[in-house]
């Protein structure tokens, strides 16, 4: 069934219950039947016919954008809020901020919060996760206090945004001091803030505190908070915790490929290839398979999605070849080598160091500089965490193009500009 008559046989059906001013069932419904990266066609299929919108159908909107990073698609919403005669609620502009702070654009998201006439709780969280995401830790604390003297009354939310953002900018004693100081808001910690310090301690090296917070947390913990352990395992190579963690994680999320994935490459990154393939054996009979490594970038309307090893196709054009080769040239000069100890496997380094250029991510940002006017930012978004070679190739690459690059894996984003990143490294 074609969008267009999806949303005609959902208009009529949704003409009797809401009227053609009220599309609420019709963009909630189309959702769920023909998936988010057309979504956004067909809301625009709904304006092209004439059937209007209300703030219910732009607030459903903007998750989308935001899920997608499809920052052009967002504008264009924002864009008719401001032609509407009529002031947007707080819920909308709400939206409005996640958007922009999951599209990477921190700045357009404290304009929204700034013009605001009336806030709410959800308003100051989205404004603090933002700059949580977003790598802005000092911005975060500052609105945390003008948050205080304001009298509003921080909640679970709220300390989930600073605790993550302290754990992703190395922020240990503060991220600790922020935890223990939970109680004095009127706050009990949750199994998510308790996730919170033990990546925070894990991240930092302190293994042994992380583990400890983990065997006495109150309630059971679950697997988020051995899944932070884990990572901070493979940070610091500690072969023998990341076992043990494995172990329980295994028998919480029996089925999650992410964990054995991780496993995995602890051993690999330790040399131990005998227990990456009883690992791998592990998978095999039980079926799991291991993600793989998808980006994906709006040029336009449309929604380019490129696969890792994938998009053989477009590797072969004139054009990526023509820009891959000034591109590794230039790079090169700048005394990038590839680091071919991300790939783990067990192979000879000319394999690896080819694995390594046709990571998903290279992929999108070649598209994107084909595509893209010069002096454009590039917007990319990854299903998974970008490796350590990727993340130097993002420097590298923003430094010889003179472009913004922002990146958004599924920890964080990473703002890369003139070779520099707004993690500074530390991820």
């Amino acid at each position: 069934m074609t969008i267009n008559t999806d949303l005609k046989i959902l208009g009529n059906a949704n003409k009797q219950v809401w009227g053609s001013s009220h599309p609420k069932n019709i963009f909630i419904r189309s959702i769920k039947r023909i998936g988010k990266n057309k979504t956004l066609g067909a809301f625009r299929v709904m304006q092209g016919e004439g059937m209007g919108f209300s703030w219910v159908t732009l607030t459903t909107a903007l998750p989308v954008c935001a899920q997608l990073t499809a920052l052009h698609s967002g504008k264009e919403i924002h864009g008719q809020i401001v032609k509407s005669r009529k002031n947007a609620d707080v819920p909308l502009l709400n939206s409005l901020m996640d958007m922009y702070a999951k599209s990477g654009e921190i700045g357009y998201c404290k304009k929204v919060f700034d013009r605001m006439h009336n806030r709410d709780l959800t308003s100051w969280n989205t404004m603090l996760a933002g700059y949580s995401i977003n790598g802005q830790i000092n911005e975060a604390w500052a609105l945390f206090d003008e948050m205080i003297r304001s009298s509003i009354k921080p909640d679970g939310i709220t300390f989930v945004a600073l605790l993550s953002g302290c754990s992703h900018s190395g922020l240990t004693s503060q991220g600790q001091r922020l935890f223990n100081a939970m109680e004095d808001y009127g706050e009990q910690p949750s199994l998510e803030h308790y996730a919170c310090l033990v990546d925070i301690l894990g991240r930092s090296g302190k293994l042994e505190e992380a583990l400890n917070v983990a065997e006495n947390i109150p309630m059971r913990p679950s697997g988020s908070i051995w899944g932070s352990l884990l990572n901070s395992c493979r940070l610091h190579g500690n072969v023998p915790l990341a076992e043990i963690v494995a172990k329980r994680l295994f028998e919480i999320e029996p089925n999650n490929p992410g964990n054995y994935v991780m496993l995995s490459n602890i051993y690999a990154n330790a040399g131990m290839w005998e227990d990456v393939k009883r690992v791998r054996e592990m998978m095999a009979m039980t079926g799991i398979k291991k993600d793989v490594g998808c980006s994906w970038i709006q040029i336009k309307h449309k929604i380019h999605t490129f696969v890792a090893g994938g998009s053989t196709n477009f590797r072969r054009s004139a054009e990526y070849i023509k820009i891959w080769n000034e591109l590794s040239n230039a790079i090169k000069d700048l005394g990038y080598i590839p680091n071919t100890s991300v790939v783990l496997h067990d192979v000879n380094d000319d394999m690896k160091a080819t694995w390594v250029c046709e990571h998903s991510e290279r992929l999108a940002a070649v598209a994107a500089l084909i595509n893209t006017g010069a002096g454009m930012p590039i917007r990319i978004t990854k299903n998974l965490r970008v490796c350590g070679d990727c993340h130097s190739w993002m420097k590298a690459v923003s430094k010889v193009t003179k472009r913004l690059i922002v990146l958004r894996d599924t920890n964080r984003f990473h703002h890369f500009q003139n070779g520099t990143c707004s993690c500074k490294d530390y991820w």
